[in-house]
């Protein structure tokens, strides 16, 4: 049971991914604006609906899914979680990105330049999780000199805030610009990285095994878990470190829009150029040292057995050795690379088939790139889409997706005007819609904004 809880635990704390590829370039929402400060917009002004304007979740975990474990096939549970593990890479990750705007807004300056502002939360999570470990757990170190290794177990946390402005500049018919600064405001963070360390077993002399920790080396650094006497969680507490009560820090954005011919499109985006200075209720926890038992049967003097305990755990203690640090640290933000190449075709025509608009197309179709670059964790993901405008009202993009959850991930996104309202969704895993338990991700957005187009 308790196995089975902790693989549970590891299917349903869905994970990290943070490519929103059907967003990406999409309709010209505002909402672009934040993956790519050079996309082009068309409007006046824009103003995200409160609490409404973007709600994006997105999660996965690369190992298996819960359909791999928990399946009403007739297979023994037992014989679905062996082969899930076999199939277990030697490290996969788990973790979650979930951001919400609370205030969005934008309008065009005098000299055509579009300024956009706003504020979101954002709580982001990755987790990787060694073989070695999943195995350790499972199974217990029952293979004589096999070493479980902790090397590729690393994590990371945060919850913050994020106040940005942006400016978006036309260069000329070819070329858009645009760059954002960032100001970051934590509540919490937690980071684990570079750990070493082995645990191993071998045939003893006096006793069945001898139990080895190599070159221990763990190291967990914290900032806003550990609580000052006297403080709780509570909303003004959460909203304090929100509002730049926490631990600040500074980041940027740049991308840009380029027009190659009149149909042919590159566009490219750099995401979180930044860092935090972690400052607020900063403890750190570092054990480094190696250790050497022969057990299971432990020889003591049956008349004083305290004197043996305590001397196995001083001599435990001397070289294993714990401490906590209360120094300040810099966290890095977790960069993302975005890229595109598109084409644009099929033009409007009136009834008596005059061309409406000589720079406008109904369809668009082309390649995306998605990298993240991380301290803990990178990855690529490629994407090739096809997007429509339906009518003045109506436009739709459908996306499909390969990265380290699956090779056949299909997304689609829906936006629409109405005068000055607009609503968007995005979603994938499509094809998992009829049985999600055989996702290994899941990504949504939605939002609600108020948007004055130019005239023509």
């Amino acid at each position: 049971m308790r196995k089975l809880l902790v693989l549970s635990f590891l299917i349903f704390t869905l994970g990290y991914s943070q490519n929103k590829q059907v967003l990406y370039d999409f309709a010209n929402l505002p909402q672009t604006l934040l993956l790519n400060p050079g996309a082009e917009v068309d409007y006046k002004f824009h103003v995200g609906v409160p609490f409404l304007s973007q709600i994006s979740f997105q999660g996965g975990f690369t190992g298996f899914s819960a359909y791999d474990i928990f399946a009403d096939n007739g297979i023994n549970i037992n014989d679905k979680i062996r082969a899930a593990l076999s199939n277990y890479g030697k490290s996969e990750f788990v973790a979650v990105n979930q951001q919400l705007e609370i205030l969005s807004g934008g309008f065009r300056l005098q000299n055509k330049n579009y300024l956009s502002f706003g504020y979101y939360e954002e709580f982001d999570l990755l987790t990787k999780i060694p073989k070695d470990l999943v195995d350790l757990f499972y199974d217990g170190n029952t293979i004589i000199n096999k070493h479980y290794s902790v090397k590729k177990l690393a994590a990371r946390a945060e919850f913050l805030g994020v106040l940005h402005v942006g400016l978006s500049k036309k260069l000329n018919d070819k070329w858009q610009i645009g760059a954002r600064v960032k100001l970051y405001s934590a509540m919490f963070n937690v980071k684990s990285k570079l750990n070493t360390g082995a645990l191993y077993a071998q045939l003893g002399t006096n006793n069945t095994y001898n139990q080895h920790l190599q070159n221990v080396n763990l190291s967990l650094q914290t900032s806003g878990i550990i609580l000052e006497n006297g403080e709780t969680i509570d909303a003004s507490y959460v909203k304090k470190n929100l509002l730049f009560g926490g631990n600040l820090g500074l980041g940027f954005d740049v991308g840009f829009t380029h027009h190659v011919e009149k149909q042919w499109t590159i566009s490219g985006s750099i995401q979180d150029l930044g860092v935090v200075y972690n400052t607020k209720n900063v403890e750190s926890y570092s054990i480094i040292g190696d250790y050497e038992i022969e057990g299971i049967q432990l020889a003591f003097d049956q008349n004083i057995p305290e004197n043996y305990w305590e001397n196995l755990k001083d001599d435990f203690k001397g070289k294993i050795v714990s401490d906590t640090i209360y120094k300040n640290y810099i966290s890095f933000r977790p960069v993302k690379l975005n890229g595109s190449l598109s084409y644009s075709f099929g033009q409007t025509y009136d009834d008596c088939r005059f061309l409406v608009d000589e720079g406008l197309f109904n369809n668009k179709i082309g390649f995306q790139w998605f990298s993240t670059v991380g301290a803990v964790h990178s990855y690529m993901a490629a994407t090739v889409f096809i997007e429509h405008k339906i009518n003045k009202y109506l436009q739709t993009k459908l996306t499909y997706t390969a990265d380290p959850y699956s090779f056949s991930n299909v997304g689609i996104g829906l936006s629409t005007q109405i005068g000055l309202f607009n609503a968007y969704f995005t979603a994938d895993n499509l094809l998992n819609l009829n049985n999600m338990y055989a996702a290994k991700s899941a990504s949504f957005q939605l939002g609600l904004n108020l948007i004055l187009k130019k005239k023509n």
